[in-house]
């Protein structure tokens, strides 16, 4: 019975986990599309959250850990991806252009 238990407790927090996660994820997203440039005909294609590259991890002195935001986007018919850097802090996203 107490081992029931302890996995269901498990799960619920495994599962907490995950969605603060995947709300974290989201506000950087939504960030991150409201900074792309004003373009006419612009369409979002795709969205996606990746780890932070090593050498900018290296240097990094902030509290929260960063996230990379992809943005797959068609305009005037050619394709392109925006990347950000995303950092949380109270509840806020700040979002910053990389070029890769």
């Amino acid at each position: 019975m107490r081992t029931e238990i302890a996995l269901a407790t498990l799960a619920v927090l495994l599962a907490t986990a995950n969605s603060h996660a995947e709300d974290n994820n989201r506000a950087c997203i939504v960030k991150a599309t409201e900074a792309l440039p004003h373009i006419a005909g612009l369409v979002v294609k795709k969205t996606r959250t990746r780890p932070v590259p090593a050498e900018i991890m290296a240097t990094w002195r902030g509290q929260t850990r960063p996230v990379m935001v992809d943005v797959d986007i068609i305009a005037a018919g050619a394709a392109e991806t925006y990347s950000y850097i995303c950092v949380l802090t109270n509840k806020t996203a700040f979002v910053r252009r990389v070029m890769s």
